[in-house]
């Protein structure tokens, strides 16, 4: 709970306190008392928040509470809910409004590269936005789902109307990303990463992008030019079966390494959990993964480390498969006799 009294002045702080406590999802449940699920990210917020508000001449008080005195558990997580609604059907109404637009656009010929880059931009910040009311939607709204079918339908539409330029910019034999379109960019995650952004970040920065510059950010922040990865939306991130490690090794051609394609499993099985390809080696990575993340809080010196677990991991897992192919197993002939029989073993 935040409980707080503003300063007359500045006049806009009011204003922007109260746009700070939406973007976090906090729901008014009295005058000037703000609540949210109980957690250690909210309470860091409202932590940031209370400090925000002192430092403009205010008073705030954040602390934990059992009940709410005039309000039941029920009212409260309808409140979240119908908060979280509100914003859904609001998005739904623009995604929809832009699919229209670029089916409309698209059906006439009147469908441009500048207007394709508009609703790109436009896509992007609906995107962003969604992203956030998502991350706030701490009761599971009836509005998610409609919300994200919509960015689903306008994503899928804004594809296909850039397919026809994107084939015509490709080779006949492309089947997939090249690396030497990605070198030098920006690459953007989520913070406090582990497994799969850990491993993605690694394979980045070994097969695809020479010069990467990393970004780890909360999940409604955006990057300017960056390339998201395995975050929610983006091109690089969990897709059917596959995680996020998974699905670059495919779009950027590297199945044919064998250690890369068995790295793949093992973060796969420590990711999704799903034990697909029953790799023995997942609990020796993820327990060391794990006391990594436990040591090192700092997300950027956590990839530094971690990078050293994966070179030597596929390290070894590519060694054994060159050779194999290159010393294949050789059966010893059957000793044999004078006779000409073979020596029956003792």
């Amino acid at each position: 709970m935040l409980i707080h009294q503003l300063p007359p002045k500045p006049t806009n702080l009011r204003v922007r306190i109260w746009r700070k406590l939406q973007k976090l999802g906090a729901v008014a449940i009295k005058n000037s008392v703000y609540v949210l699920p109980a957690n250690e990210k909210t309470h860091e917020d409202f932590q940031w928040l209370k400090q925000e508000i002192e430092s403009a001449g205010g008073e705030a008080a954040v602390f934990r509470a059992d009940a709410v005195e005039g309000a039941t558990d029920k009212e409260i997580i309808a409140a979240f809910r119908n908060a979280s609604d509100e914003e859904f059907t609001e998005l739904s109404a623009q995604l929809d409004g832009l699919t229209g637009s670029i089916r409309e656009q698209t059906r006439g010929k009147h469908l441009s590269a500048g207007r394709l880059t508009a609703h790109e931009t436009e896509l992007d910040r609906l995107h962003g936005e969604l992203e956030r009311v998502v991350a706030n939607d701490f009761f599971t709204a009836k509005g998610r789902a409609a919300a994200l079918n919509a960015y689903e339908r306008c994503q899928k539409l804004l594809r296909a109307s850039q397919a026809p330029v994107a084939r015509a910019s490709e080779s006949p034999k492309s089947n997939g990303l090249t690396v030497h379109d990605y070198q030098g960019r920006r690459w953007v995650t989520r913070r406090n990463i582990h497994i799969d952004r850990l491993a993605s970040g690694w394979l980045i920065k070994q097969f695809i992008d020479k010069r990467p510059r990393f970004y780890f950010v909360n999940e409604s922040e955006k990057v300017q030019n960056a390339i998201p990865f395995d975050m929610f939306g983006a091109e690089f991130t969990h897709h059917g079966e596959d995680c996020t490690f998974e699905t670059m090794v495919k779009r950027f051609g590297l199945g044919k390494i064998k250690g890369l394609r068995e790295l793949g499993q093992i973060v796969h099985d420590i990711d999704l959990k799903d034990d697909k390809f029953h790799r023995l080696e997942a609990a020796g990575l993820k327990a060391m993964i794990d006391g990594l993340c436990e040591k090192v809080s700092d997300d950027r010196k956590r990839l530094q480390q971690a990078s050293v677990i994966f070179d030597g991991l596929f390290a070894l897992l590519d060694k054994t498969d060159k050779r194999q192919q290159k010393s294949p197993t050789k059966k010893k002939a059957p000793k044999v006799g004078r006779s000409g029989r073979r020596k029956a073993r003792s």
